[in-house]
């Protein structure tokens, strides 16, 4: 399980969450190289001790949680808007920093440590791994929802090595990196293409932003997404004087400074008061008008009533923040050819949204040994339901159809 964990772990470094990240961090070991393969190692190394330390504190949280009966499970904390609205303010810093409007002071302790000149330091490298880990926890990839959903069943020492597998396995790029002599060599040369680089990643992690405000507007109101929106603008006009404001004026620059962290303060604030959805909220049918398959809301009773009296039963657990499970939709599920096998076996297509806390569909995922999603089962009569992998191909959904149809023809003629 510790080696399923570690190529888990290994994959989510190609998840699209995880993509910006890594552009920014390519970056980051570009500006290390021109300083020498011993600044390139330094930062690999920080890269993954940030990844790690992130991962511990991951499981050290999953492992409070259960011991204090919450629901636990893998990108859970995208259901709360205050963490949504938090990421997206600092994405949007993010953004402006690469895009010149400011470059982030450090603390004297950290500058000392980080070093100073055209290097990132370590502090950045660090802080880069961490910020990896975060937007890697609403991704799923093959094999880490079954490393997760062991590791959450298991006594604390075990969610401890499983989490550390995975976050060895996201870091294992960082790791090779530095171990291996001549990768360094692999890097680019620092030049001045790179400021063109710095302005198109801001524009990727602008994206995620406009991904962040998706989510967001699943879980409060219109008028409280407007407000946000709203409030990032003056965010990004309060450091935009801030840069604009002389070095030695440094009344302008303090009260710019402050009303930043007002504003940021108050944005997150204002997004996690006027949560749309909670502990009892409900199942949300995303709506689909163009879609070719007429979803249902979920209802784990129903379904298994269905399956009894011999009706097949698909079951997509998703979510607004669940990036692999939007991209399964489209490429996978949403398919003339997904659709037409479900009208020819008369399936019957039950969506199960967890964007928002759901505790029902939480225990549906904690019985059958999952703790993230995607999430994809399909009901059989006569058998035991049969679970997909977290990125299905359109082939194996229609093997399983054809087989449980056709398992379910010849047990009705039997009787």
């Amino acid at each position: 399980m510790l080696l399923v964990a570690v190529v888990g772990g290994l994959i989510l470094n190609a998840m699209p969450c995880v993509l910006p990240v890594v552009s920014l961090k390519v970056f980051g070991l570009v500006q290390s190289a021109s300083h020498g393969r011993r600044e390139v190692v330094r930062g690999a190394l920080a890269t993954a001790a940030g990844i790690l330390v992130s991962f511990w504190a991951l499981a050290g949280l999953a492992v409070g949680a259960a011991s204090a009966g919450a629901a636990v499970g893998w990108g859970v904390q995208f259901q709360r808007p205050g963490f949504v609205a938090f990421l997206a303010v600092v994405v949007t810093l993010f953004c402006l920093n690469l895009w010149g409007l400011f470059e982030i002071p450090l603390p004297p302790v950290l500058a000392r440590l980080g070093g100073a000149g055209a290097r990132e330091g370590l502090a950045g490298h660090f802080g880069s791994g961490l910020f990896a880990t975060l937007m890697a926890t609403p991704c799923s990839a093959p094999f880490l929802g079954t490393a997760i959903g062991f590791a959450l069943t298991q006594p604390a020492p075990t969610v401890f090595a499983i989490f550390t597998a995975v976050g060895a396995g996201l870091a294992l790029p960082y790791l090779v990196l530095a171990a291996t002599p001549g990768a360094s060599r692999i890097l680019p040369r620092p030049g001045a293409w790179m400021e063109n680089l710095r302005g198109i990643m801001g524009f990727l992690l602008a994206g995620t932003a406009v991904w962040l405000l998706y989510v967001l507007a699943a879980q409060v109101s219109p008028e409280r997404v407007a407000a946000f929106e709203v409030a990032l603008l003056v965010l990004a006009l309060c450091t935009w004087f801030l840069h604009r404001a002389a070095p030695g004026r440094r009344a302008a620059r303090g009260v710019a400074g402050a009303a930043l962290a007002v504003v940021a303060v108050a944005a997150v604030a204002l997004a996690a008061s006027g949560a749309a959805g909670g502990a009892g909220a409900g199942s949300r049918v995303a709506a689909q008008p163009d879609g070719p398959i007429a979803w249902v809301d979920f209802d784990r009773g129903r379904a298994e009533s269905l399956a009894a009296s011999g009706q097949l039963v698909f079951v997509d657990v998703t979510a607004d923040w669940c990036f692999t499970c939007k991209v399964n939709e489209r490429l996978v599920l949403n398919t003339p050819e997904v659709a037409a096998a479900f009208a020819t076996h008369h399936v019957v297509p039950m969506r199960a949204d967890w964007t928002n806390r759901n505790d029902a569909i939480t225990r549906f995922l904690a019985d059958h040994g999952r703790y993230g999603i995607p999430f994809y089962l399909l009901y059989r009569p006569g058998r035991d339901p049969y679970v997909f992998s977290e990125l299905p191909s359109k082939t194996a959904i229609l093997v399983a159809l054809d087989d449980a149809s056709s398992t379910a023809t010849r047990a009705a003629r039997k009787l």
